[in-house]
């Protein structure tokens, strides 16, 4: 015989209340513990769901408003005794309704629950974006200069002014566009023979000289320095920083203080190191560059051509470094160069406009830049 939990509440028992143990028997509703023994007949016997939110089984003597025992175990109702009554048949519905009421209930909040939780991570980089936009530039600079500074002594930088000079003037339609956002970029040279550029938080572009070599133009070289630059503006450093901290996070500093955020980016910013661009950061790069070189009335077809220049190279192996240098490369494996490649193409197809013949110089100045030591 089943035997269910319950509570028995009587006014001769201390407190009100005890717990004991409830049986359904023939003769009724039988509650037995060590301090009181309780039975209700079921000719008497009222069966009802109550309790905060309808969560319990009350029994209830009809005789009596005092005393009622009651029980968590739903189960009670499925009972064959209590079933089998014909005194119990009308309760035993309405208390079936009431616990379905309650079970739809629950469920409708369970629901809200996880479509609001489900909408927040649709809606969470458009919160990311938001909340990144807040956080003052002077963070990203601060953790950039830091990041340098590290940078500093694994790096043979190359000091030429010369030469450097002769890159900005060239890239100075893009470089203004950056300064009318608010942004300052800090370009340097790194002697390093691998396929590279990278943007550092705040505005600082490294260029590997390998990717110097390996370019055939002025035209693919400023594609490269266009999607660094679009790294900076569309401040992935920060927008990747808030992403690991979490949706919780996220929603603590939008209704709250964005300052909340400082401990978690200044701790966070030696990570940058190891951060890779996601699929869509890389995406938007791409865009943003194409759309900066436009502007500048520079070719962006530059950009498809040394994306070329990199799968091509991948795929044949020569230079294996390609993909394993700093994560902020200039190649990522997020998405495959092809993917991107193609959709670049399909931006090249409406292209309908004249561009500026860049100098001719380009070949001098790679021959220069790879005679310094």
């Amino acid at each position: 015989m089943q035997v269910y939990s319950a509570i028995l509440i009587h006014p001769n028992i201390s407190g009100g209340r005890c717990s004991g143990n409830l049986q359904i028997k023939p003769e009724g509703v039988i509650f037995n513990s060590e301090e009181i023994n309780y039975n209700i007949n079921f000719k008497n016997l009222s069966i009802y769901a109550g309790g905060a939110g309808n969560r319990f089984i009350f029994f209830k003597d009809k005789t009596t408003e005092d005393i009622s025992v009651y029980t968590s175990d739903k189960s009670v109702l499925k009972d064959q005794l209590i079933t089998s009554s014909p005194y119990l048949s009308q309760d035993l519905k309405q208390s079936k309704k009431n616990l379905n009421k309650l079970l739809i209930s629950s469920l409708v909040v369970l629901s809200v629950i996880v479509l609001f939780i489900v909408g927040l991570f649709l809606v969470k980089d458009t919160l990311v974006k938001s909340l990144a936009k807040q956080v003052p530039v002077e963070w990203e600079q601060n953790v950039g200069e830091k990041l340098f500074s590290t940078m500093s002594a694994e790096y043979n930088f190359i000091k030429n002014d010369s030469l450097k000079n002769e890159f900005l003037t060239v890239g100075a339609p893009l470089f203004s566009q950056m300064e009318n956002q608010g942004f300052k970029i800090d370009l340097y040279f790194v002697k390093d023979q691998t396929i590279n550029a990278f943007a550092l938080p705040g505005g600082k572009i490294i260029v590997h000289t390998g990717l110097i070599e390996n370019a055939k133009s002025w035209e693919e070289v400023m594609g490269v320095l266009g999607h660094e630059m679009a790294h900076v503006s569309l401040r992935h450093h920060v927008r990747g920083i808030i992403n690991n901290l979490g949706i919780y996070v996220i929603l603590s500093a939008i209704v709250g203080d964005v300052s909340a955020l400082a401990g978690s980016f200044i701790n966070m910013g030696g990570s940058l190191a190891t951060l890779s661009n996601s699929r869509a950061f890389e995406h938007e790069a791409d865009e943003a560059a194409w759309n900066y070189l436009i502007t500048a009335k520079i070719n962006p077809n530059g950009l498809i051509s040394f994306f070329e220049i990199l799968k091509n190279e991948n795929e044949s192996g020569i230079d294996s470094t390609v993909t394993e240098t700093f994560d902020l490369s200039f190649l990522s494996t997020h998405p495959d160069t092809q993917n991107r490649i193609d959709k670049l193409k399909q931006k090249q197809e409406k292209l309908n406009q004249k561009f500026n013949t860049l100098p001719e110089n380009f070949n001098a100045f790679k021959e220069a830049l790879l005679k310094i030591d």
